[in-house]
């Protein structure tokens, strides 16, 4: 059975924290159970749907708040807040970690959403996706890293096209990220950290391979303090 339950403020309180903490940090360990997660999820055509995500926080929320994405129109782009759950309804889980409180099929914990009409044309996660996600849970613990990864529902309410990113900026003070559409050639090299990763079948000169891609990235700009991720950039 798959179930799934809303974030708490201790399953924030647990994880590691981007800017006081080494989480970005990815060891051979960690790149070993990413390659074994790719070639699983492009082998059971799960790549279409799930990508991994980096356990991290870049702040917490208060009692009775849950993380919320929605679409800006003033400029095209996201914005990840922190709202009422009284408030929200109908929310989607977008990102999300393994319960390892539930024992007995696959537990969920989500730990960020969207409105229906923020969502885009992907389909909520549900009772089909049991199979898929059983197999990535099955391979976290395998490698001891199911407090490491999470899973992301892949979405594109902002109709990406391939040659462009999601450039996020962590508001602190207001515990908001905002991203906002550029183009790839925008992507600073150097100092970011990778956040969230998925795979798909391409052709090599050898024959079929997996091809891993960066879908967001990390990083501070280490005079204002200020976070930007990008999606969607190539790796390896």
């Amino acid at each position: 059975m798959l179930t799934m339950r809303e974030h708490d403020i201790e399953d924030y309180v647990a994880l590691r924290d981007m800017d006081a903490t080494d989480v970005g940090t990815l060891s051979e360990d960690d790149r070993t159970c990413l390659d074994e997660l790719g070639d699983y999820l492009v082998s059971t055509d799960a790549f279409q749907r799930f990508a991994i995500w980096l356990l991290h926080k870049h702040f917490e929320p208060a009692a009775g708040e849950v993380f919320v994405e929605s679409v800006t129109t003033a400029t095209r782009g996201t914005e990840t807040t922190l709202v009422q759950r009284r408030s929200a309804r109908d929310l989607n889980a977008t990102s999300m970690r393994f319960d390892p409180d539930v024992s007995t099929g696959v537990g969920l914990i989500g730990m960020e959403f969207a409105n229906p009409g923020d969502f885009g044309p992907t389909a909520p996660v549900n009772p089909d996706d049991e199979a898929a996600l059983t197999g990535i849970a099955k391979c976290l613990r395998a490698h001891g890293k199911a407090e490491r990864f999470g899973v992301w529902l892949i979405h594109n309410p902002l109709g990406l096209l391939a040659n462009e990113v999601l450039i996020e900026t962590c508001d602190i003070a207001h515990r908001t990220l905002h991203c906002s559409v550029g183009g790839r050639d925008s992507v600073r090299a150097g100092t970011t950290i990778e956040t969230r990763w998925h795979w798909a079948p391409s052709l090599g000169a050898n024959g079929p391979t997996v091809k891993q891609y960066c879908l967001a990235q990390c990083s501070a700009d280490v005079n204002s303090g200020v976070h930007q991720s990008w999606g969607h950039v190539p790796t390896g």
